[in-house]
């Protein structure tokens, strides 16, 4: 067997370092520090922007009373809304929106134990900080636990003390059950999470966060065979300065690992290189194994998965503006009245109270004529001149202006979304600007929407996979029947009960007692039947591919909403609903057999509103019922106590009978009137086509007569020219013959 490796270097595979406890805990600490060499300036940078954040000047050598411009500060609190204004919640639905109700019910219990979960944990904050950390150093993580919550049963039989003679009982003994379960979310510090050096997420092979632990916790988490020598190797740089307060703040860095290709989870300290803390197989039994999304990240390169902060790209010009702001603090500072008068005599000693007095004070000179012929005050005084000082601070402040324009070009804040605004604009520009400002910001707003959907799919799974019937029913409050068994159990007992009460009902009619009241079945126990079990929805929701084929996570906006959208999209699914409605109750009455597919149109209209969700089950509940009373014939009502006699019977069924007879002849005076209309209608064709023929033979009557017409014509005109000829043959034959005006 070959000699363990013990660097990361000459290793190639993880059996290269051995395969007892003390060669894996040397690998993974070698894992970590390569890890933290890789993530150390971005560490170092960060530190430096959150201490610039938080205005921190307690350096060594640093002027704290040096003027700064807190446009780090002024940047995060307007982005910071922009990005994340509220908390999402989960929207669980069916992944294809068809017919499905055990995937509906496992939706809304799925939906209903996030959102419990949410409240819970304390979600807003994590988000919240979450978001500092992504807008300030360009990445933020968060953990997903799972929690139970256990509790000690005593057996029926065991005694409440030990037997007197101290022999050893056959008692069982005391255990431990899960009373309550729940999962928990940590926001890990920015720069306590780590994982191996990657190009992309999918390279990443394994994830890790710190975890300080006191003693206490240690003893408690790992035994007091482990927890108790374990060093502490991590402590307050700014502590008390007794060596003995500095114990009590100590505690021990532990590194909770998530390998990847081998599905386990360790526990690793760098001051215990005996082996693992602890180790655990798939803790979770997650999809993606690691128990947090991938991380909230700002800018990349498309080779690393170190982000670059914002701050970074402006960094420059911040610090040219606090230099202006230093200068502008200092300039300032010179805009003093200064001046210098001749020392000695009264008039000067009258000067120098003039600016120690209070106002509207009256200072008595003694020789007014010689004051006055020297020019009064302004002969006396030479004044400091300050234009310069007025000139250069009006500079400065131009120029900082400038820089602070430009710092709003690289971040991308739109002066509309610091409420910086013209009167005079109008409401359009106004709009585009504001569109702008949020586009610029959009995709921040997309990256923290995706982080917090993939944390609560992370959720559900846990939720899905680690968590009981019973702890789902309390969470969710659905009343839904443990097993198809149960079911039918239940139907049973309501069909024994009905079947009881009508032979109670037969009995006291026999008797000619008063029959029992008739059998109602308990409040919610239709619903119940109708709905699917508590058995058949675990089974969806803890099969992975059939949740994953049948059920989304989402979640809702991660912005402040608007409300003049969300009532637009309310009132235009009432529209939709209203007109379908309104445009299908003639055919419904018309026709009746077409209610299931009216039903089943206005299921289909319904699920394409994502607004309309929140009725979604009430409006199917509403439509089965519709479809059940339209296609169940009505039960006539039972003699008896409260019921009709047998002459009123005869007399409603003749009155059906008759009413029968009146929509038959109905129905025959309507089929008289369709024939009727029928007939008319092959009457009207047929003296149509009549009509048609004669207007055929007319006009070929008249273009008869036309031909003929025309060849008259013709013969006219020939006629007449030879009665032209002939009267010039005339004319030339005898010229003095007079002519006939006939024939002229």
């Amino acid at each position: 067997m070959a000699d363990p490796v013990l660097d990361l270097a000459s290793a190639e595979t993880p059996a290269d370092f051995g395969a007892d406890p003390g060669a894996v805990a040397r690998r993974w600490i070698g894992e970590i520090e390569l890890a933290e060499k890789a993530q150390a300036p971005w560490r170092e940078r960060g530190r430096r922007i959150i201490q610039r954040y938080l205005e921190d000047r307690g350096e060594a050598g640093a002027d704290v009373k040096a003027r700064r411009f807190s446009l780090l500060w002024s940047n995060i609190q307007t982005l910071g809304p922009a990005v994340l204004a509220r908390v999402p919640s989960a929207v669980v639905g069916r992944r294809w929106k068809d017919e499905d109700p055990v995937g509906r019910t496992a939706s809304e219990a799925l939906e209903r134990a996030l959102n419990f979960a949410i409240d819970t944990v304390d979600f807003a904050d994590v988000l919240m900080g979450l978001r500092d950390d992504f807008l300030l150093v360009g990445r933020g993580q968060a953990w997903v636990r799972y929690v139970p919550h256990l509790k000690t049963l005593e057996p029926p039989d065991a005694p409440a003390r030990p037997p007197a003679d101290g022999q050893v009982s056959d008692d069982p003994e005391p255990y431990e059950v899960v009373a309550w379960e729940e999962v928990a979310v940590d926001r890990v510090t920015w720069d306590d999470f780590l994982h191996n050096p990657a190009r992309t997420w999918a390279e990443v092979r394994w994830v890790a966060r710190v975890v300080f632990m006191t003693r206490e916790e240690l003893v408690a988490r790992f035994g007091e065979e482990v927890g108790g020598v374990v060093p502490l190797d991590h402590g307050p740089d700014d502590g008390p300065d007794s060596e003995d307060l500095k114990e009590q703040w100590k505690k021990a860095a532990v590194y909770e690992i998530w390998d990847k290709p081998s599905r386990q989870a360790l526990w690793i300290s760098k001051g215990w290189t005996e082996g693992p803390l602890d180790e655990r197989d798939d803790p979770l039994g997650l999809q993606e194994f690691f128990p947090c999304p991938r991380p909230l990240l700002g800018t990349t390169g498309p080779s690393s998965l170190i982000p670059t902060p914002d701050y970074v790209y402006y960094e420059g010009q911040a610090r040219d503006i606090n230099e202006l702001t230093r200068r502008i603090g200092l300039l300032t500072d010179a805009l003093k009245l200064r001046g210098f008068y001749a020392a000695g005599g009264e008039t000067g000693k009258s000067l120098a109270d003039l600016f120690t007095t209070e106002t509207n004070t009256l200072i008595p000179v003694d020789s007014w004529a010689a004051f006055a012929e020297r020019g009064g005050v302004r002969g006396l005084i030479e004044w400091v001149p300050l234009d310069m000082v007025t000139s250069t601070l009006q500079g400065c402040v131009q120029a900082r202006t400038q820089l602070i324009d430009d710092v709003y070009q690289v971040t991308g804040i739109a002066d509309i979304m610091r409420g910086d605004t013209d009167p005079n604009e109008t409401a359009t520009a106004q709009s585009l600007k504001s569109s702008w400002g949020s586009s610029r910001v959009r995709d921040k707003q997309k990256e923290l929407a995706r982080f917090a959907r993939d944390l609560l799919r992370i959720m559900g799974q846990v939720i899905a996979s680690r968590f009981s019937p019973e702890t789902l029913a309390a969470m969710t409050n659905l009343q839904l029947l443990p097993s198809p068994e149960a079911k039918l159990v239940l139907s049973q007992q309501l069909q024994a009960r009905a079947q009881q009460t009508q032979l109670l009902a037969q009995q006291a009619q026999v008797m000619g007692r008063p029959p029992p009241p008739p059998f109602s079945p308990p409040a919610g126990a239709a619903a119940m039947l109708a709905a699917p079990t508590w058995a058949e929805v675990m089974a969806l929701i803890r099969d992975d591919t059939l949740r994953a084929f049948r059920i989304e996570v989402e979640t809702d906006s991660t912005i402040e909403p608007n409300d003049q959208e969300e009532k637009q999209r309310r009132v235009e699914f009432i529209q939709a609903v209203g007109e379908y409605v309104s445009r299908s109750m003639p055919a419904l009455q018309l026709a009746p057999a077409m209610t299931p597919v009216i039903c089943e149109g206005l299921k289909f209209l319904v699920r394409g509103f994502r607004v309309g969700r929140e009725m979604e089950e009430v409006i199917d509940k509403a439509l089965d019922q519709l479809q059940a009373g339209g296609l169940a014939p009505p039960q006539p009502p039972a003699a008896g106590k409260g019921g009709p006699s047998p002459a009123e019977q005869v007399k409603a069924q003749a009155s059906m009978t008759s009413a029968q007879a009146k929509s038959q002849d109905a129905a025959t005076r309507q089929f008289e009137a369709q024939t009727d209309r029928f007939r008319a209608q092959a009457e009207a064709q047929l003296n149509g086509a009549r009509i048609g023929a004669e207007n055929l033979r007319t006009a070929a009557g008249q273009r008869t007569e036309m031909a003929m017409h025309q060849d008259q014509i013709r013969a006219d005109l020939q006629q007449a020219v030879l009665n032209g000829v002939n009267r010039r043959f005339v004319r030339d034959m005898d010229p003095e013959r007079p002519l006939d005006p006939m024939t002229e």
